[in-house]
């Protein structure tokens, strides 16, 4: 059967401690993941134009923000595990903060909201493959620009496992 097709997007701001992250945990009654943190994101629906759209309509469905698909960067490209449950192709594009993400979030997709640290997430939390693979792309770099730039590049290796 081939993946579904799925975006996610990784909220990513400056900070003095380095790069943080934004996540949220999925409810705990969900079949895929549940109770896990992870980007926002989900499956493409077949009025959506492309991935970018998907990214867009799904942030502003589980928290309630309207992003710029245009200032959407690909950070990984990975298909989901089959253990936990449907293949996804899954696209996770990076997004720049400034300053605040100011969210709404659905209480129906989203039980809890964090920025951390990318570091201290892949320390003090059991991400899902995908996500962790995104995570540690973001810890090898000092600042979002940085980060963003060798994205833009495609200088980034994504050959490494966990």
């Amino acid at each position: 059967m081939k993946p579904i097709p799925a975006a996610a997007v990784a909220f990513v701001r400056d900070t003095h401690l380095g790069i943080e992250v934004y996540l949220c945990r999925r409810p705990a009654h969900f079949r895929y993941y549940p109770g896990a943190f992870v980007f926002p994101g989900g499956r493409k629906d077949e009025t959506d134009a492309d991935l970018k759209e998907t990214a867009r309509r799904e942030v502003q469905e589980e928290i309630g923000v309207e992003i710029d698909p245009q200032f959407l960067i690909p950070l990984r490209d990975t298909n989901t595990s089959p253990h936990a449950g449907p293949v996804y192709h899954l696209v996770t594009f990076a997004y720049r903060v400034e300053d605040r993400l100011d969210t709404a979030i659905n209480l129906e997709e989203v039980e809890e909201e964090i920025w951390m640290t990318a570091k201290e997430s892949l320390s003090r939390l059991d991400l899902p493959y995908q996500i962790r693979a995104a995570v540690f792309t973001i810890t090898q770099f000092s600042n979002v620009a940085d980060l963003l730039r060798a994205l833009a590049d495609g200088s980034i290796d994504e050959d490494y496992w966990f």
